[in-house]
């Protein structure tokens, strides 16, 4: 390599004579200030220093595996290499063996090293942290989720890192009070928010179809659906990256009880309470259909009751024995994540026949989009199957007379606090079934 740089100074610069053989005398380096090492280690002491200058602590927004799972609020107090971190999560540690409730908090070690970049490192062991990124069973990588991350800037006012291997971004704000208040403040945020589906974003005056759902933000850009995940905070949302919505920027919001709404920071954009057919197509609870396997169906059309009969008749008799359909709902999965990612699908309860055994929960997944907001009109696509529908395909017909029926009227009990909804075929008012909240 040396003989080729010799070279090239020979051709590109024939007369600078011995200039090349005095590069590497101290006067030229001083032309780059201080060494590499000497800069590495000027970075590690003024991200020690940072990190530790807030004696309250961080907020941590971190985001673990695919985004699927959003973002997870911690708490971290940095202080003399060691951390002490709480979360918002109640974290059932296999490795331990111990469920750490929220709020709990652990501490472990932390250093800040240099290698290709600076990294923040959690290097002993922390059940709070390390729970993302350790295998269990079914996952010998655990969540693909980082515990050393490369600092991309850092202040006073915000720390930007990203993670090593997986490549999440992991974001860092002072605390402006004890981590026991913030972490009792996201809890209560979630718990407001997490039921109620925001399905219109509001800009300058402009209403635009946003899902705010599931710890993700999904909205129309460029005429394709676009997704970003977000994290819940003291007094809001905070996306895990700022969007532009109709030439607006917004990253976070703040919620306004008075109003029942979100609120970007510069109040340009809002996400209103939705109304009650805007509600029932976020939902995230379950909505029954007429069945029982006591009764049989009802409160459908004929030609839907004869399908569901025929349905429960033919799981009667599956491969491996005896089973009882016990129930049929539209809604929120009520597998968890990691047993299904679909959130919103046409969900069945079975059961052993025989009385023994924990019930078997299958479906298929489907989306349901506004129409005509006035008409309270909505589309039903039918999208595929979801876990455990395989086995049981025969259910396949309710599924296809649905998603055929589609866009469905709706028709609610009550405008303010429904129990019962009544969705009828716009094409043929004969296809139509009630669903009620609760089994």
């Amino acid at each position: 390599m040396r003989s080729s740089l010799l070279w090239l100074s020979t051709v590109l610069f024939p007369f600078t004579g011995g200039t090349l053989l005095t590069s590497c005398t101290p006067e030229a380096e001083d032309v780059f200030g201080e060494s590499a090492a000497n800069r590495v280690a000027d970075r590690q002491a003024e991200y020690y220093t940072i990190l530790e200058s807030q004696e309250q602590g961080w907020a941590l927004d971190f985001y673990p595996s695919d985004f699927s799972l959003g973002g997870v609020a911690y708490t971290a107090i940095f202080k003399d290499g060691e951390v002490r971190m709480t979360c918002e999560q109640t974290i059932k540690n296999t490795v331990t063996a111990v469920t750490y409730p929220a709020g709990s908090p652990f501490v472990s070690n932390y250093q800040i090293t240099g290698e290709t970049g600076v990294i923040l490192t959690f290097d002993t062991y922390n059940p709070l942290f390390h729970y993302w990124s350790q295998p269990f069973t079914g996952h010998a990588k655990g969540y693909q989720s980082d515990y050393e991350f490369t600092f991309l800037s850092a202040t006073a006012e915000q720390v930007v890192l990203r993670g090593k291997k997986y490549g999440n971004l992991l974001k860092m704000y002072p605390l402006k009070e004890d981590a026991a208040t913030y972490v009792n403040k996201v809890k209560q945020t979630r718990n407001t928010l997490s039921d109620i589906v925001r399905k219109r974003l509001v800009v300058d005056g402009t209403t635009y179809p946003v899902t705010l759902a599931f710890n993700r933000l999904d909205y129309v850009a460029d005429g394709t659906t676009q997704s970003v995940p977000f994290i819940y905070t003291a007094d809001g949302i905070r996306l895990y990256e700022p969007v532009s919505i109709g030439g607006v920027t917004v990253e976070q919001f703040s919620y306004d009880a008075s109003a029942d709404e979100l609120q970007s920071m510069d109040q340009r954009a809002v996400m209103p309470t939705p109304n009650v057919a805007e509600r029932f197509i976020g939902t995230t609870g379950q909505w029954y259909f007429g069945y029982t396997n006591a009764n049989g169906a009802f409160d459908m059309c004929d030609d839907l009751k004869a399908i569901v009969d025929d349905c429960a008749k033919k799981i009667k008799k599956p491969n491996w024995g005896y089973e009882v359909l016990n129930a049929i709902y539209l809604g929120g999965n009520l597998l968890d994540v990691e047993a299904d990612t679909h959130r919103l699908i046409i969900g069945f309860i079975s059961r052993d026949g025989y009385g023994s055994g924990n019930p078997a929960f299958f479906g298929y997944a489907i989306s349901m989009d506004m129409v005509d907001g006035e008409r309270q009109t909505i589309s039903l696509q039918a999208l595929e199957a979801a876990t455990g529908f395989g086995d049981r395909n025969y259910c396949q017909a309710i599924i296809d007379f649905i998603a055929e029926g589609s866009p469905y009227q709706l028709s609610f009990d009550d405008q303010e606090h429904p129990t019962m909804v009544t969705l009828t075929s716009v094409q043929d008012e004969t296809k139509w079934f009630k669903l009620r909240v609760g089994n």
